[in-house]
């Protein structure tokens, strides 16, 4: 067999496997994916991660330089998460009346080292997924509260805008690549925590996006809310229409977990980058969530199935879930991180092999 033929069947059989992942057509061109990764809070501080009591700049700086040493430059970062916001100032009456002055320094402090490391941030602003009005034991007024017309413009004025404006005077604005109102914006609405489910939601990303674009330093940063991918969960047809709910974002940004890597609806995306000038990315991907196991190699297989997929699909970047989880003892979540239990995992050279080849000219 000559070496040229060899190379063909070699290049077809990629096609191939790309095509029987992504359930798309082979017109889609061989190409490297830039991966960054998702690290959400710090050492598990969910919810004060940028309070003096938890914050860690050694540690910071670690995990950038950590993702970094994957040729990652992007870092997915969350902000404002938990229902009951200890890092803004309540008065007695439960009035917000503003934000803490040690979280705005430690966020300061966090893109210093986001800059001194080539780093930046994609900036996750709410968690939907703490809104369980089935759990009644939970109190997530404040939660709905915010993301009403009333409650949202007094935390943007008094909450986002001081951190907006210290970030902006600070010369940092630049460390912020993208904002993401809302982690899996869909669970909220399909817990019904919008007023008007998809028409406030779509409401919602107007407002908030105006808001953040008329804001110093942020005119131009690219605003939208992330949504998840799976045939169980619906999401409107019109997610893709340029006048539907999803009208004023800027980008897309789905999630997608499954063992195999296939990423749902690729045939819609595909087309629809292909048609739209907004760019689409995979912001968080991983292994199945019902999948408990910790397995080195189904990590390998997961993770080269979906740069696979996410190329095949129209995705402009890619973001694993996640960097690090360093917690001891029993800690299933261990199992999603590219780097547990003080190792780092096979997987992490897969994505520095493909952030390789994607900064090649």
């Amino acid at each position: 067999m000559s070496g040229r033929m060899f190379r063909g069947r070699k290049v077809w059989s990629v096609l191939m496997a790309l095509s029987m992942i992504s359930g798309v057509g082979l017109s889609v061109p061989a190409r490297a994916l830039p991966v960054g990764f998702n690290q959400a809070w710090f050492k598990n501080h969910y919810g004060t991660q940028y309070l003096d009591e938890a914050f860690d700049p050694a540690e910071v700086r670690r995990l950038f330089r950590l993702a970094k040493s994957a040729g990652a430059d992007q870092i997915r970062l969350w902000f404002f998460e938990t229902t009951n916001y200890p890092m803004l100032n309540w008065s007695a009456d439960g009035h917000l009346t503003g934000i803490r002055e040690d979280y705005i320094r430690n966020v300061v402090r966090m893109l210093s080292i986001a800059r001194e490391n080539g780093i930046r941030v994609y900036m996750t602003l709410l968690d939907p997924q703490v809104y369980r009005p089935d759990r009644r034991n939970q109190d997530h007024s404040r939660f709905k509260w915010i993301l009403s017309r009333t409650g949202g413009r007094e935390f943007l004025e008094s909450a986002l805008a001081p951190l907006l404006k210290s970030i902006h005077e600070s010369g940092l604005a630049d460390r912020i690549s993208r904002i993401d109102l809302a982690n899996e914006m869909d669970a909220a609405v399909n817990r019904f925590a919008f007023e008007g489910g998809w028409n406030g939601a779509s409401r919602f990303l107007c407002q908030w996006r105006a808001f953040i674009h008329s804001s110093p330093g942020f005119e131009t940063t690219p605003v939208s809310a992330s949504l998840r991918l799976h045939p169980l969960l619906w999401l409107p047809g019109s997610i893709f229409d340029s006048q539907g709910s999803m009208a004023c974002s800027d980008f897309l940004d789905f999630h997608s977990y499954s063992d195999s890597g296939k990423i749902y609806r690729c045939g819609e995306i595909l087309a629809y980058s292909k048609r739209s000038r907004k760019p689409v990315i995979l912001g968080e991907f991983g292994q199945a969530y019902f999948t408990r196991r910790y397995s080195d190699d189904l990590q390998v297989r997961n993770t080269r199935n979906y740069i696979a997929s996410a190329n095949a699909c129209g995705f402009k970047e890619a973001l694993a879930w996640r960097l690090s989880d360093i917690r001891e003892g029993e800690n299933p979540e261990a199992r999603y991180s590219f780097e547990a239990f003080g190792t780092i995992r096979p997987a992490f050279e897969l994505i520095r092999e493909e952030n390789a080849r994607a900064s090649r000219p």
